[in-house]
Order: C-alpha cells, then structure tokens, then sequence
C-alpha cells in the first residue's frame, strides 16, 4: 500500500495475520526452544532467592535468558519467512543465537535506557524512540549487525511507518503490563506460583510478541528495500550461521 507520493505503508492488519500464521506454523519449535530455557532459568531463580547476591544473579540469568529467547524466536520467523516451515533444529536454532547473546542484550540495555531517558524528558521523545528502534532487534539477528548498526537500520525501516507501528506498540506494551502485573500479584502471593505463571506466560506469550517484531522488520524491509533485497540478506546470514541442508 502507498499514498500518492509514493511512500509505501505498512498493513498492520497483514502483519497480525501473519504473525498468527506463523506462530501456529512454528508453535510446537516455539514451545521446545521456550521450555528448554525457562523451565531451568526458573529453577535456578527459585533456588537463588530474592534477596541479595542470590536477587542479583537470578537478575542476570533472567536477563541471558530472555535475550536467548528473542534471539531464537527470531531465528525461527527468519527460518519460516524463507520457505514456510521451521527446517532448523531445536539445537540449531539455539546454537545460531550463543554468539550474539551479549550484543543482543547490550542493544536492550542502550535501547532500553535512552528510551526511559526520552520519556522522563517529555514522554513524546521516548515513544519516538521506541518507535524508531522497535525493529533494532530482529536487524541484529537476521543481518548480523552490530549494537549501533542494528539502530541505525531500524531507524531507517520505521520511517514513514512509525505512527502505524505505534498501534503494534500499544498492543505490545499492554500484553508486557498484564505479563507485569499477573506474575507480581502471584510472586507476591505464593512464589511458587509466580514462577509457574511465568514459565506459563514466557511459553504463550513471548514468543508471539516476538514474532511481531520479526514479521514488521521483513514487511518493512520488504516496503524499503524490496522483496529480493531482504531474501538476499537473509541468505547471507544463515548461510553464516551454517543452517541444515535438507536434500
């Protein structure tokens, strides 16, 4: 879709049903990859504590685990958007994301922080950012960018796009405050219970706003650079990470 300038638009409405397609296609990898990483992470969490030393280390595995997770659902949305089904393994899919654990989450971190610095400034400035950058993660995996690289693309994906993006957004953010509020009502109950809810929820729901970010960065990238374009890079990095040969 475009306006009459010529500036093509992204179809929020295509992006969800894609996104829903694709997460019934690759639900059963999706539920694997997710159990394989938080049912241990919560353990370790459980057995480390809240409260100090232990507070924080459960801090840093949730923290690795998270960034593990997001990096292989996108892993697989990039599998699925080359021929319609998840051809990599469970152990390829994880072990194509080890590298990229620290860049990943040292893009959250620079990601995360200038956004709260725009909007403790004057809200406006924050959104624009989350906007801008709403697809830095997903240029990151699939293009093999670096921190202020993976930046730089999304910011140039999401221009003329941003305040459709903004729907997607809203729709993200108010899934990560329920996810917020359900887990700390049940920690605060019963412990037990808020890691059960969060293993629960991390199976559902994560995977699904990830594959969100994913499908908007191959729409937009499809709008910007052309269908051809964003095939031929994503054939260079899974050549790069060495995916499986199905002959």
């Amino acid at each position: 879709m475009s306006d009459q300038s010529g500036t093509a638009h992204l179809d929020i409405g295509g992006v969800f049903e894609a996104t829903t397609e694709i997460y019934k296609r690759c639900f059963g990898t999706v539920w694997i990859v997710a159990l394989i990483l938080l049912v241990p992470a919560a353990i370790i969490i459980a057995l480390l504590g809240n409260d100090g030393i232990g507070g924080l280390l459960g801090t840093l595995v949730q923290i690795v685990v998270t960034a593990w997770l997001l990096g292989s659902i996108i892993r697989v949305v990039q599998d699925v958007e080359e021929d319609g089904q998840v051809d990599w393994s469970v152990g390829e899919i994880l072990g194509s994301v080890t590298g990229k654990l620290i860049a990943i989450i040292l893009l959250q971190i620079v990601v995360s922080v200038l956004i709260l610095i725009g909007l403790a400034i004057f809200i406006i400035p924050g959104v624009i950012l989350a906007l801008m950058w709403f697809v830095s993660l997903p240029s990151m995996v699939v293009e093999n960018k670096g921190v202020f690289a993976s930046m730089s693309r999304s910011s140039e994906l999401t221009k003329h796009n941003r305040m459709r993006i903004l729907g997607v957004g809203l729709v993200v953010l108010a899934v990560y405050i329920l996810i917020a509020i359900v887990v700390g009502l049940l920690t605060a109950a019963i412990p037990v219970l808020g890691i059960i809810a969060l293993v629960i929820i991390g199976v559902l729901a994560y995977p699904y706003i990830s594959i969100i970010s994913t499908v908007l960065y191959y729409r937009l990238a499809e709008l910007k650079d052309g269908v051809a374009a964003a095939v031929e890079e994503t054939v260079v990095v899974e050549e790069a990470v060495e995916p499986p040969t199905n002959y």
